[in-house]
């Protein structure tokens, strides 16, 4: 009796075991940590696989307090022929107190198709608004689909605050891999974003 009771335990715990392993994400143990230090008001780190490229523009006269991140991995599609050829995700920073921004005024465009012409003949449409949590952060991404001469293309928005600053990111892959491995890898960067102290 004691020895099937025991044999149950030990099969459920290899089930379980199994159900677990194989649900893990893939590691991302060896992910380099961005932060830019020596912007003051820039408030957050992140993770980023280590085959991609992180490079950022310092504050101009013209975009003063505004940081710009360039998140480039080898291929954005798989399409694409030269690797590090595409720049498909951008980060920026609003410092709080330095730069210009206007949350209601994004939060408003973002929310509703956008123009992609002076003229507003083509313009973008919107698919779908939701928001998730990260480390005590709201981040509210808007989804929107764009036709193109190379095909359709989901470009992506998201948005967040911390005390010190007003972050947007921009990302923009074909739509048909609108769910493929590189926007799983960007989806684990923003899961992966920490507010510095």
């Amino acid at each position: 009796m004691h020895k099937r009771i025991l044999l149950s335990l030990i099969f459920a715990m290899l089930t379980i075991m199994i159900i677990t392993a194989c649900s893990r994400t893939p590691a991302t143990a060896n992910w380099e940590v961005f932060t830019i230090k020596e912007a003051a008001g820039f408030d957050i780190q992140f993770q980023v696989p280590p085959d991609w490229e992180t490079n950022y523009i310092l504050p101009m006269e013209t975009a003063l307090g505004q940081w710009k991140v360039t998140l480039t991995p080898p291929r954005c599609s798989p399409d694409q022929v030269a690797e590090y050829e595409e720049d498909c995700i951008t980060l920026t920073a609003y410092i709080k107190g330095e730069a210009a921004f206007d949350e209601d005024a994004v939060l408003a465009l973002l929310s509703q198709n956008i123009p992609l012409d002076q003229e507003g003949a083509a313009e973008s449409i919107l698919m779908g608004q939701t928001s998730f949590e990260v480390d005590g952060l709201t981040i509210k991404r808007f989804n929107h689909k764009i036709a193109s001469a190379n095909g359709e293309v989901q470009l992506s928005y998201y948005y967040f605050q911390t005390e010190n600053a007003y972050y947007t990111i921009m990302a923009d892959f074909p739509y048909n891999e609108r769910e493929g491995e590189i926007a799983q890898e960007f989806q684990k960067i923003l899961e992966s974003i920490v507010v510095l102290d």
